[in-house]
């Protein structure tokens, strides 16, 4: 695919018209292309298992693309020719996407942590003006007897309207998220995107919605109390791809000293003679 003017985040070769202008061998700059590339992809596996234990966590992907070389970008050479343009440019680097797999489910005992066990819903919590969704029912009631999550962002009621008890009174906690207390019932609200491209993450589990989402169906309420989500991360998956990432930043970095080398000792060859 063709990479637009100005967007090569991966690539660190300057944009200019005329080849001329470089100061360094072409393939110096895909090198430094790829191990650019490749510490940006390292410093996303890094912070996927910093969250290996937070739960609901859903781990990002770091997605890289082949980009056309400089000439073909700027249209002064046609690709397809068979020239050395056709090598390629490098990669670049792409927006982050979410795996949004289902972690484990753990028994924790307690009464107000929620799990669902279906892959399409979400919690629904209340940050100032704007409205958050998240898997992780690590919920709580705090001093004045609103539900809060572990960063005390209030959790929405079915109603829209966060979920309130008396503190001092007891309740009790029914199936499929409900909460009682004196005769009154609660449901949590439970959020279902059109599309997974609909959420933008705002950081560690929790999700902005780019679109407005219905709520699930009384059918659809796959909640269980005393539960909870754990993060979505392979610790050992994610370790072998750190490993491999590892390695091709270095052989690229590798790569870089043994082109540096090779034109120093060609210039040396040059002034000798």
């Amino acid at each position: 695919m063709r990479t637009p003017k100005g967007t090569s985040s991966g690539s660190t070769e300057p944009e200019s018209r005329d080849p001329s202008e470089r100061s360094m061998p072409y393939g110096v700059y895909l090198s430094a292309a790829g191990a650019q590339a490749q510490n940006h992809r390292l410093q996303q596996i890094s912070h996927n298992l910093a969250n290996v234990d937070t739960p609901g966590f859903k781990p990002s992907e770091t997605i890289l693309q082949a980009r056309f070389s400089e000439l073909i970008e700027e249209g002064m050479v046609s690709p397809g020719l068979g020239g050395a343009d056709d090598i390629g440019g490098g990669v670049t680097i792409q927006p982050e996407q979410t795996q949004f797999g289902i972690g484990a489910i753990r028994t924790t005992g307690r009464e107000t942590d929620f799990a669902l066990h279906d892959k399409k819903s979400f919690f629904v919590l209340q940050r100032g003006d704007e409205q958050l969704l998240t898997r992780a029912g690590d919920f709580l009631f705090d001093s004045t007897g609103t539900m809060v999550n572990s960063g005390g962002d209030a959790v929405l009621g079915k109603d829209g309207r966060p979920i309130q008890i008396d503190p001092r009174r007891p309740f009790t906690v029914g199936a499929e998220g409900t909460i009682n207390q004196a005769g009154a019932t609660q449901q949590l609200m439970l959020a279902q995107p059109a599309s997974y491209g609909d959420l933008a993450n705002v950081g560690g589990n929790l999700f902005r919605p780019l679109a407005e989402f219905s709520l699930a169906a009384d059918s659809d309420r796959n909640v269980v109390a005393g539960s909870l989500e754990q993060s979505a991360v392979s610790p050992t998956g994610t370790m072998m791809e750190m490993i491999e990432t590892s390695r091709a930043y270095e052989a690229n970095i590798q790569m870089i000293k043994n082109q540096d080398s090779v034109l120093g000792s060609l210039i040396g060859r040059v002034l000798q003679s």
